[in-house]
């Protein structure tokens, strides 16, 4: 484990007091846990799109610069 030193505004220190005593566990304890699930929240894998569910949607359609200046100034 490495070991570091942080400042803290009052009102915050106190609200870490206050959440780790809820939770009964030390400041130390709550501040890992808290970054580390926010830390593992953020790494989570965004779900990817399946393009194969749009692709050719505009297979029919006339979508030129001609077309869309037409009905753009209509």
């Amino acid at each position: 484990m490495h070991r570091t030193q942080i400042y803290f505004d009052e009102p915050l220190f106190d609200e870490l007091k206050r959440q780790a005593s809820l939770l009964g566990v030390s400041i130390s304890a709550y501040i890992r846990d808290t970054l580390k699930k926010d830390i593992e929240e953020k790494n989570r894998k965004k779900p990817s799109i399946d393009f194969d569910s749009v692709a050719g949607i505009w297979a029919d359609r006339d979508i030129s610069v001609e077309s869309i200046r037409k009905s753009a100034w209509k």
